[in-house]
């Protein structure tokens, strides 16, 4: 397939996933969900989210954010974002190797300045406007402005 082509992607929302202190809404991402939909099992999800949140929450820091895990066409990638200073996401993108014991890994990517792809952008679209239509608009982080925020949510193709 020529690399410029444009192909629509499956996407799937998940149960959020707790790791790190953080609630993450969760999402899988498919190239081709014809050969392959396998959803993440969720421990499997939270061990690895949590292997990327590898520091505790920072003053800042909002317990809440978003992951992605993309099983891309040729590699898989899980994207780990966190609402930070009210109006600013931290943002990590880890691929998929293979650790010394045989098991999924994820590791730093080597072009480390990658933020995303044109179709995990979307993703990150979409929860940029839910964090803004349930938490900034409202004026407030309180337990009803989160829970808001983490019951929307995004499945369909982008």
């Amino acid at each position: 397939m020529n690399p410029l082509t444009y192909v629509p992607r499956l996407v799937t929302a998940l149960p959020p996933v707790e790791a790190g202190g953080r609630t993450l809404k969760a999402y899988a991402m498919f190239a081709d969900p014809e050969r392959n939909r396998e959803l993440p099992e969720p421990g499997w999800l939270r061990r690895h989210a949590a292997s990327v949140l590898d520091e505790p929450l920072q003053e800042e820091d909002h317990p809440a954010g978003f992951l992605i895990l993309h099983r891309g066409a040729q590699a898989d990638y899980l994207l780990v974002s966190q609402w930070y200073d009210a109006d600013m996401l931290r943002h990590r993108v880890r691929g998929a190797v293979t650790g010394a014991d045989g098991e999924t890994v994820f590791a730093p990517l080597a072009q480390r300045d990658l933020v995303a792809c044109v179709w995990e952008l979307e993703i990150i679209k979409f929860e940029r406007d839910a964090w803004v239509n349930t938490v900034l608009a409202q004026g407030t982080l309180d337990q009803a402005a989160l829970d808001a925020y983490l019951g929307t949510t995004f499945s369909g193709w982008v």
